[in-house]
């Protein structure tokens, strides 16, 4: 059974321009132990998707159909009240922008025992320091800094202090919505490192948001890249990105033309091709492919039908009407 089975999942925000399906129709899952990469553009679904399912959404959005099952329970029908036993306890986020997501006057041990007094009630005080300096430690950062504030750090130790928050209650999915944007070449590098070993170590599943494909490439089990409120391919990473100087075997046109619009050191050197025009609009109603406007393949059916994911092997799915799967024949 499946840790998380997302399905047919339509998320919608209030706006004045009128209705936005944000997540429209996904259907999504993650294995025990999986680490699974969500990519796309910005706007594209992936923070409004993964955001979901602990229903930490902001107030202006709402899920309007679909359910959301995790650890066989139905928890996307759940109020506020019934959430907060699986917050942090069994779903835990690592949010962007550790400096806005720390406390500024409370001190860093503090604020990663919390959560641990909060939701196990068979951990007592000295046992919750125990635990909070045994996760500092894990981290890479000395115990006896648990004391220091949140401006004490830099901004990657800061990160690695919301990393050992999330772990603080050993839950089975965490959620690292880009918790490495803003950090340098280095550090991303060591942070990156820092969780996939952590998954591995404590049998972790993870969904982890990023615009960086190489970064989804080296780390991540699998892939599922978004456009326009939907899942459009998923696959292996090594078989969607490419890994370790492999080439890439994407089929869908957009994910493609994401891969040509960075740069890769183990190809030949060429200028990035960017992606024209705009992604729809998507308080209006879509009809056929959503990427079929800025996409140079787009035959007269992707205007009108909209394409479905298709299984291509290996654990592969496409939802293209000009990608062709392996052994298809339509002679």
């Amino acid at each position: 059974m499946s840790l998380l089975e997302i399905s047919n999942l339509r998320v919608a925000y209030d706006s004045p321009a009128g209705t936005v399906m944000a997540v429209d129709g996904v259907d999504f899952s993650i294995e025990p132990g999986e680490f699974v990469g969500l990519a796309g553009e910005s706007g594209c679904g992936k923070t409004t998707l993964a955001m979901s399912i602990p229903q930490l959404l902001p107030r202006m959005a709402r899920i309007t159909e679909g359910s959301i099952r995790f650890d066989g329970q139905l928890i996307s029908d759940l109020n506020e009240e019934q959430m907060k036993p699986f917050r942090w306890k069994d779903i835990s986020v690592i949010f962007q922008g550790a400096l806005n997501a720390l406390n500024p006057v409370q001190s860093i041990g503090s604020q990663i025992q919390e959560p641990i007094r909060v939701h196990d009630s068979s951990v007592n005080e000295v046992q919750a320091h125990e635990r909070m300096c045994d996760l500092l430690e894990a981290v890479g950062i000395p115990a006896k800094r648990a004391l220091d504030y949140p401006h004490q750090f830099s901004g990657g130790m800061r990160q690695r202090v919301m990393i050992a928050m999330a772990l603080a209650c050993q839950p089975k999915l965490v959620i690292a919505d880009e918790p490495i944007t803003a950090l340098d070449v280095m550090t991303q590098a060591q942070i990156m490192d820092l969780l996939r070993s952590l998954c591995d170590k404590f049998d972790l599943s993870m969904i982890l948001i990023s615009h960086d494909l190489s970064v989804l490439a080296q780390t991540c089990d699998r892939v599922a890249v978004m456009y326009a409120g939907k899942i459009v391919e998923t696959g292996r990473a090594e078989d969607v990105f490419g890994n370790d100087g492999a080439k890439s075997r994407a089929d869908h046109p957009y994910t493609q033309r994401l891969l040509k619009a960075y740069p890769n050191i183990n190809h030949e050197r060429v200028f990035i091709d960017g992606i024209p025009g705009m992604p729809p609009d998507l308080s209006q109603p879509q009809h056929g492919c959503r990427f079929a406007d800025r996409c140079d393949l787009a035959i007269a059916r992707c205007a009108s039908e909209e394409p479905r994911l298709s299984n291509f092997g290996n654990n592969h799915q496409v939802a293209c009407h000009v990608a062709t799967p392996p052994g298809a024949n339509y002679s």
